[in-house]
């Protein structure tokens, strides 16, 4: 199993209700999309597949009809001609039936659908840039209810005396020192958090964040540099703090249509701001506690 289906079914693993939207994905965040396909111009010259490394794309060998009778051929036309040829053939000789595909006889080249898996593409673009007949775009959507499918509500679980137990990611060159920094000044924070040492907050991986949450934590807190002060990057757009922002609103909107909407922070604190992770630590713990335990926790107990 791949890097992309291990992140899907770890999606699948921590959804505790079935999402119901289309998510628009930032400009920034790279590897996540849709692709759109227009069947009529395409020629099935299986360039497309041939330019795809995640083999996220495979030929149906069937002509998806309805495609061809709504098709509106263009002003300049297709490169085929002999593709309007064909649809404006289909179009005349419509009739009242309800025909959705027909089977391509064997051997019969240049007919066929091109068909995606989303649970493997990386929305590299490669397929768009390789197909002569623009058949195909990119769209920066992610297309959670396809993704994820039916959700199984997990049970209810009865916590007396309960606790938020919290990941915090904090990057090597600053928001550790901050921590440290808070604890030489003697001050004090809520010991919920159990901290992970990055080398910078933008190596933190999707993934990690879902695994700790499938392991039945109640939040992940994911600290950095300030802003336009990353040690890899600086005030560059690209710089690692930057690029983990927009991925984590990304993902809290992710969470958000999963069920687990709040768990997912954050924040930036120099090496110089003891106090500043100190309050954004206390009030991640105070966040968690009006949301209540991880619904997790009752998947974990069923399946133990």
């Amino acid at each position: 199993m791949d890097k992309r289906e291990r992140l899907i079914q770890k999606l699948r693993n921590i959804a505790v209700q079935t999402p119901t939207a289309i998510l628009e994905v930032p400009e920034k965040v790279e590897g996540f999309g849709s692709i759109k396909y227009r069947p009529e111009p395409c020629s099935v010259c299986k360039k497309c597949i041939e330019a795809c490394e995640v083999e996220a794309l495979d030929i149906d060998f069937t002509v998806q009809l309805p495609a061809y009778l709504d098709a509106t051929i263009p002003e300049g036309g297709f490169r085929s001609k002999n593709r309007e040829t064909l649809i404006s053939l289909l179009q005349t000789l419509k009739g009242e039936g309800d025909v959705q595909a027909i089977s391509v006889p064997t051997g019969l080249a240049g007919y066929g659908s091109v068909v995606w898996f989303t649970e493997k593409c990386i929305a590299c673009n490669k397929c768009v840039e390789a197909c002569p007949e623009d058949c195909l775009d990119l769209e920066k959507q992610y297309d959670l209810p396809t993704i994820i499918g039916d959700v199984v509500t997990p049970p209810s679980i009865s916590i007396t005396e309960w606790e938020p137990f919290i990941i915090c990611f904090v990057c090597w060159e600053c928001s550790h020192a901050a921590a440290d920094l808070a604890g030489l000044m003697h001050l004090h924070y809520p010991a919920n958090i159990r901290t992970v040492r990055v080398p910078c907050s933008g190596a933190v991986e999707p993934i990690q964040i879902m695994t700790a949450m499938e392991n039945g934590v109640d939040g992940v807190l994911v600290t950095g540099c300030l802003l336009s002060e990353c040690h890899y990057g600086g005030d560059d757009p690209l710089a690692g703090n930057f690029m983990q922002q927009d991925f984590v609103h990304f993902w809290q909107s992710v969470f958000e249509e999963i069920g687990l909407g709040g768990r997912l922070h954050i924040d930036f604190a120099s090496a110089a701001m003891g106090i500043r992770f100190t309050e954004i630590v206390t009030e991640f713990v105070e966040r968690i506690k009006k949301i209540g335990p991880s619904p997790l926790r009752g998947k974990l107990e069923v399946e133990s």
